[in-house]
């Protein structure tokens, strides 16, 4: 199960995994997490895949189109005191500080989350598996047990290595 929530927030993350934690200590189980957080993950978004990850989730094709357009024609300058460098292109990432950039990530990275949570390798509660949590470029993991742990460590890293494959 993938939860849309309308406020996202890290705080909120926060609270679930605490919550959650709570659940299996109190049940006098043991929880073990790890967290994931994407090193340069805005930086290295390939556009193309996302715009068509867009379209598939039936997004506006001009909503789409106004977005491969504004970040198509991307130019930056770097200004370190008061010298300002030539303007180059940038040929992938996200924009940083963006009101998108949480959503646009998450899309990108959603065939993660669906694989992880479909492995039913980790936390359950009630029967519904808890074994992701997202936002953002950070995720964290969690299972019953430090093997069940190093399943989803090892279903992450071959799932993430091949995040641009558009049909993961």
């Amino acid at each position: 199960m993938v939860l849309k929530l309308n406020k996202h927030s890290t705080g909120l993350c926060a609270g679930i995994l605490k919550r959650i934690i709570n659940y299996y200590t109190d049940g006098g189980s043991h929880v073990f997490c790890a967290f994931i957080d994407f090193l340069k993950a805005f930086d290295r978004v390939n556009y193309w895949h996302l715009f068509n990850k867009l379209l598939d989730d039936n997004v506006s094709f001009d909503v789409v189109r106004l977005l491969a357009f504004w970040y198509s024609h991307q130019n930056v300058a770097v200004r370190w005191h008061n010298i300002i460098s030539k303007s180059f292109a940038i040929h992938n990432g996200t924009r940083q500080c963006s009101a998108l950039l949480p959503y646009l990530f998450t899309r990108y990275i959603r065939n993660i989350s669906l694989c992880i949570t479909n492995s039913n390798i980790g936390c359950n509660i009630g029967g519904c598996m808890v074994n992701i949590l997202a936002y953002a470029d950070d995720l964290v993991l969690l299972a019953p047990s430090w093997r069940a742990l190093q399943l989803l460590l090892d279903k992450l890293h071959s799932i993430a290595n091949h995040l641009d494959n558009y049909d993961l």
